[in-house]
């Protein structure tokens, strides 16, 4: 386990960036837990530590075997410098109970509240809010389990479970009723275009999936068809349409979750998924085997967000390029690595609009 972005988020606010030590009070910067923290340190900055109140060792300090709630969570957490986090911890933590602890946590957070306006208050509660979303959509877009669930979409027959397939299509009824406040740009037009990408792949699926034993595959009518070459042929090259267009709008899924990852850390918290990374998406299938692909919108200009995309476009260029012909051919791998809205000149389309 790790501290998520909620629980750092509320730590840090409420927190105010600085110790809480009594008396303390010295303004802390990020602890990065990385080589990075050695450089600011070594600049003079002093790194927060985001230190347990309990610990989940047995053999450590104030640990409780009966405490249920996450050991990483907010509740269990106390922001400190360097110094005071070693002071806790001497001997065990034998010096400083539970209690005392929060104790101290509690004092601190009410004298920051005291020292800001309503407004900052009001700012950080928003923050809290968000933070919160974030967390929500996090599992509803299966965060977790994306190189999982891109291997399946991915694989030589692409394929959803039943639990994925409810919860794609519920990420997408989800996002579409959300509100984004002003003051954070980025992060609404990357959770749009992410939308977009979310709703786009739904409707793809909802045409040429087919619900079997607890999973939804994709349709292979040739399998049904009494033998007749005309018709095998034009429903083999319908399958490969299909699976391309199955396989590039999971990487374009990879791209747009990546852009809302990137818009997170740059307007609401730089340490979002730091250790992390960004998502990789499986890739390949039964006779090329797997692989992991890292896939960004390259260089992206947030004045063209979100891109728009029609799946009936798609459909017949995906037709046009593949011609009847193997879905993964030379063609066809170009448009997966520069991306959808590159192939459709969808950000010089925007550019052009924008300049009349």
């Amino acid at each position: 386990m790790s501290i998520d972005v909620v629980s750092r988020k509320l730590l840090w606010g409420r927190a105010g960036n600085r110790c809480a030590w009594p008396d303390c009070g010295q303004r802390l910067t990020a602890d990065l837990r990385s080589p990075e923290s050695g450089l600011l340190s070594s600049q003079g900055a002093v790194l927060g530590e985001e230190a347990h109140i309990r610990s989940q060792r047995p053999d450590g300090p104030r640990h409780d075997a009966n405490y249920a709630n996450d050991i990483d969570g907010y509740e269990n957490l106390v922001l400190l410098c360097p110094t005071h986090h070693t002071v806790i911890d001497k001997d065990n933590g034998s010096a400083w109970t539970m209690a005392e602890l929060l104790e101290i946590k509690t004092r601190h957070e009410q004298r920051i509240d005291k020292s800001v306006t309503s407004r900052e208050l009001q700012q950080r509660d928003l923050d809290e809010l968000l933070v919160a979303r974030i967390a929500i959509w996090e599992k509803k877009a299966r965060l977790d389990d994306w190189q999982i669930s891109t291997s399946h979409l991915n694989g030589a027959h692409p394929s959803l479970s039943e639990g994925e397939w409810n919860d794609l299509f519920d990420l997408g009824s989800w996002l579409l009723a959300l509100r984004w406040p002003p003051t954070y740009p980025k992060v609404a037009l990357a959770f749009e275009n992410h939308r977009q990408v979310v709703s786009l792949l739904a409707s793809h699926l909802g045409q040429c999936f087919d619900y079997r034993n607890g999973w939804f595959v994709v349709d292979r009518p040739h399998t049904r068809i009494n033998w007749n070459p005309a018709l095998y042929s034009k429903l083999i090259s319908q399958l490969g349409v299909n699976c391309w267009l199955v396989w590039m709008l999971t990487a374009e899924l990879t791209r747009s979750a990546n852009l809302v990852l990137q818009a997170i850390a740059e307007e609401i918290d730089p340490l979002y998924r730091f250790h992390e990374g960004v998502l990789l998406m499986s890739d390949g299938d039964l006779i090329g085997g797997h692989s992991l692909a890292r896939l960004e919108y390259v260089a992206i200009d947030w004045a063209t967000l979100p891109f728009v995309y029609s799946l009936t476009e798609l459909r017949t260029r995906a037709t046009d390029l593949l011609n009847g012909g193997d879905p993964r051919n030379g063609r066809a791998i170009d448009v997966y690595s520069s991306g959808l809205s590159d192939w459709l000149n969808l950000g010089e389309a925007s550019r052009a609009e924008s300049a009349d």
